[in-house]
C-alpha cells in the first residue's frame, strides 16, 4: 500500500487563546483547535430552534470591524453635530465589511480649528433602497458568521488613547507637569468628554442599525435568502439560525441541507440529532455522512429512511451499533440509493446484502470492508440484484472466496473498482474470470492474496487494458514474466504496489519504464533483488522525468548511492522512502536534495554496533545467567 510519511513514523533527512484589541486597527492572534457541539430541537408545536456552541482559536491575525448602515446617515449626523465643539463637521458612516471602520471623533476633537467637510448626501431614498437592502443583508451575514449573532458586544466606554504628536501640534493643549498630578486641564477634559460622547453615539448607531437590517432583509424574497444559505456549511447555518426567528426558519429549511457531512463537524453525534435532521430535510437530503458516529443506532437510521426517500449517498462506516435492521429499512424506503459505506460495521451479515439487493437496484458502490460476517452467499445475492455495481470493497473479509468473485464477474460486467485485500482464499481461477468478463476494470487490489500467480497478471494484461491502479503487495509468486506482460499491454498504469514481490528483478523495472509512460507512484519495498541498474532503467523511461512522484525502496539491500544519482533526472519526484537501505549514505541524500530541493527523503540510519570487548578474562557465566 502507498503509506504516507506519518503512517510509518519517518524522519526527514537533511533537513492560548487569542485576544483582540478594541482600539482602531487592533489585531489578534492565537492557536488551537476548533471544537463544537450541536443540538437540533423540534418542539411539537411546530416552532423550530437550534442551539450550538463553538470555540476556536485561529493562527491568523484579525482586525476588529465596526459596521454602520448608510441608510442611517441622518440620525448619525444629527448626533455628531450635537456633540461636536465649535462647529465641527464629521463624515457620515458608511458600510465597511472588509476594513476597519476607524472613528474620526478623536481627530475631530483634538483641535478647535480643524474642520472635516462631509460629502453631500442625497435626500432621496429611492435611489438607495435596493443597495440598502443588499448592504443590510451582507452586514448581518458578516456579523452572524463573525460573532455568532447579529449584534456583537461593543464596549460603550473604550479607553482613551492620547496621541503625543497631536498634543504637540494643538494650540490649546496643555502640558503635563508630572505623572502624579491629578489635575487635568479644561481642554483635555473637554476632549475626553467629546470623544466618549461621540463613540457612544457611534455604538448606538451601530446597534440601532441591526433593527433596520431586519426590516430591510424581510423585504428580500424567501427564495433569495435560501439561495444564499445553500452555500453555507453546517457551522454557519447553525449560527445564522440563532439570529432571529425568521432566519431560524430559513437556515433550518430542508433545501439548505441536501449534503451533510457530520464527521468534519462533530464525530460524537447522538441519535436524536439525526432523527431531527431527517424530519427537517425529508426529500431534500441526498448525501449524508455519519462516519465515526458510534452513538447512532438502528432507530436513527430507521427514522432517516422513513423520511429521506431520495437519499443517494450514505456513509455509515464505523457505526458500531448498526445491524441488519438498518439496512432493511434503507432497502424498503430508499430505492434511489447508489452508494453505501458499511466499513467496519461488524454486526452486518449476509442478510444486509440481500436486503440491499431487493430494494436498491440502482446501487453502484458498496463497501463492506472488515465486516467479518459477510460470506459468498451475501455477495451472490448482491450481485444478482445490483447488476449496475461498479465499486465493491471487501477488505479483510476472509470468508469471501472464489465463488463470490465469480458471481461478481458474471452478473456485474460494469465493475470498475475491486478491493480484495486480505481475502486469502482467492485464487487465479476467479481473477481470470473477472478479468475476462469485466473489461472496464480500472483499479484492482489483491494484496495479501498469496495464492495468486503470474496467470492472474497475464489475464489482466490480456483483457483489462484500462487498468490504472494495481496493488499486489505480498503476492510472492509473481515474477518478471507477469509484469512484462503488464508493461506491454497496460499503458495507463499510474500506481503500482509491488511490496514483498520478492521474485521480481531489474527486468520488471525495465519493462515498466518502457511500457507504462503514466507511472506516477511505485512501491518496491522488500524487493530484495532490485539493484541500481533497475532504478537506472526506470529513470531513463518516459515516465521518470515529468510523471514519477513517489518511489518507495524500503529494505532493498542492494540499493546504493548510485540510485540517488540516477534519480536526479526525475524532476517531479516528491517523496522517496529509503528505510533500512544500509548502502545509502547521508552525503548522497544531501546531494539529491541539492538537485531536488522540494523532495522529501525518508530514511533511517541504525546506530553503529559497539565493538566487542576483547580485554580481560572470559567470564564464567553469560550475562543472562548473572542477572538470574
Amino acid at each position: 500500500m502507498f503509506a504516507s510519511a506519518a503512517e510509518k513514523g519517518v524522519v526527514d533527512v537533511g533537513s492560548g487563546d487569542g485576544t483582540s484589541n478594541a482600539g482602531s486597527g487592533g489585531s489578534s492572534s492565537g492557536g488551537g483547535n476548533a471544537s463544537g457541539s450541536i443540538e437540533l430541537l423540534c418542539p411539537p408545536s411546530g416552532s423550530s430552534s437550534i442551539s450550538a456552541s463553538f470555540s476556536s482559536n485561529s493562527g491568523t491575525s484579525s482586525q476588529t470591524h465596526s459596521t454602520a448602515i448608510s441608510s442611517a446617515t441622518d440620525h448619525s449626523n444629527n448626533n455628531n453635530n450635537n456633540n461636536s465643539n465649535n462647529g465641527h463637521n464629521n463624515h457620515n458612516p458608511s458600510l465597511q465589511l472588509n476594513g476597519n471602520a476607524s472613528s474620526n471623533n478623536s481627530s475631530n476633537s483634538s483641535s478647535n480649528s480643524s474642520n472635516n467637510i462631509s460629502p453631500p448626501i442625497s435626500n432621496s431614498n429611492n435611489n438607495h433602497s435596493s443597495s440598502n437592502i443588499i448592504s443590510g443583508f451582507c452586514s448581518t451575514i458578516w456579523r452572524s458568521a463573525t460573532f455568532g449573532s447579529a449584534t456583537p458586544v461593543i464596549n460603550p466606554l473604550p479607553g482613551v488613547h492620547i496621541n503625543p504628536k497631536s498634543m504637540e501640534s494643538s494650540s490649546d493643549s496643555c502640558s503635563l507637569s508630572s505623572s502624579i498630578t491629578p489635575e487635568v486641564c479644561l481642554a483635555d477634559q473637554q476632549r475626553i468628554n467629546s470623544t466618549q460622547d461621540q463613540q457612544e453615539d457611534q455604538s448606538q448607531t451601530f446597534l440601532g442599525a441591526t433593527e433596520l437590517d431586519d426590516e430591510l432583509i424581510k423585504q428580500l424574497p424567501k427564495e433569495v435568502l435560501l439561495r444564499v444559505f445553500s452555500y453555507l456549511d453546517v457551522v454557519s447555518l447553525c449560527r445564522c439560525a440563532q439570529v432571529c426567528k425568521y432566519w431560524n426558519v430559513l437556515a433550518l429549511d430542508g433545501s439548505s441541507w441536501q449534503k451533510i457531512n457530520l464527521f468534519d463537524f462533530q464525530r460524537d453525534i447522538e441519535g436524536p440529532v439525526i432523527e431531527n435532521i431527517s424530519q427537517r430535510c425529508r426529500g431534500f437530503l441526498k448525501s449524508l455522512s455519519l462516519r465515526g458516529c458510534q452513538s447512532v443506532g438502528d432507530q436513527s437510521v430507521r427514522t432517516l429512511a422513513n423520511h429521506c426517500h431520495n437519499i443517494e449517498h450514505l456513509d455509515l462506516s464505523e457505526c458500531k451499533k448498526i445491524t441488519d435492521i438498518s439496512t432493511q429499512s434503507i432497502s424498503r424506503y430508499c430505492s434511489k440509493l447508489t452508494a453505501i459505506n458499511l466499513d467496519s460495521c461488524s454486526n452486518i451479515t449476509d442478510n444486509s446484502l440481500k436486503y440491499l439487493s431487493d430494494g436498491c437496484p440502482n446501487l453502484m458502490e458498496i463497501n463492506v470492508s472488515w465486516c467479518h460476517l459477510i460470506s459468498e452467499n451475501g455477495v451472490e445475492a448482491l450481485a444478482r440484484g445490483c447488476v449496475k455495481l461498479r465499486k465493491f470493497s471487501s477488505k479483510g473479509c476472509k470468508q469471501i472466496n472464489d465463488n463470490a468473485i465469480m458471481c461478481l464477474a458474471k452478473y456485474c460486467p460494469d465493475l470498475m473498482v475491486l478491493n480484495l485485500h486480505s481475502c486469502e482464499t482467492i485464487s487465479d481461477s476467479s481473477i481470470r474470470q473477472l478479468a475476462a468478463n469485466c473489461h472496464k476494470l480500472q483499479k484492482l487490489c489483491v494484496s495479501k492474496c498469496a495464492d495468486l500467480t503470474d496467470l492472474t497478471l497475464l489475464s489482466l494484461s490480456q483483457h483489462n487494458h484500462l487498468l490504472n491502479t494495481l496493488e499486489v503487495s505480498g503476492c510472492r509468486n509473481f515474477t518478471d514474466i507477469g509484469f512484462q506482460a503488464l508493461g506491454r499491454n497496460c499503458k495507463y498504469l499510474e500506481r503500482m504496489d509491488l511490496e514483498e514481490c520478492s521474485q521480481i528483478t531489474d527486468l520488471t523495472l525495465a519493462h515498466l519504464a518502457t511500457g507504462c509512460p503514466s507511472l506516477e507512484k511505485l512501491t518496491l519495498s522488500h524487493c530484495e533483488l532490485i539493484t541500481d541498474d533497475g532504478i537506472r532503467h526506470l529513470t531513463t523511461g518516459s515516465c521518470a522525468a515529468e510523471i514519477l512522484s513517489v518511489l518507495e525502496l524500503d529494505n532493498c539491500p542492494l540499493i546504493t548511492d548510485r540510485t540517488l544519482e540516477h534519480l536526479v533526472s526525475c524532476h517531479n519526484l516528491q517523496r522517496i522512502e529509503l528505510f533500512d537501505c544500509q548502502l545509502i549514505t547521508r552525503t548522497a541524500i544531501r546531494k539529491l536534495k541539492n538537485h531536488l530541493p522540494n523532495i522529501k527523503v525518508h530514511a533511517y540510519f541504525a546506530p553503529g554496533t559497539p565493538p566487542a570487548v576483547t580485554s580481560g578474562h572470559r567470564p564464567r557465566y553469560c550475562r543472562c545467567c548473572e542477572i538470574l
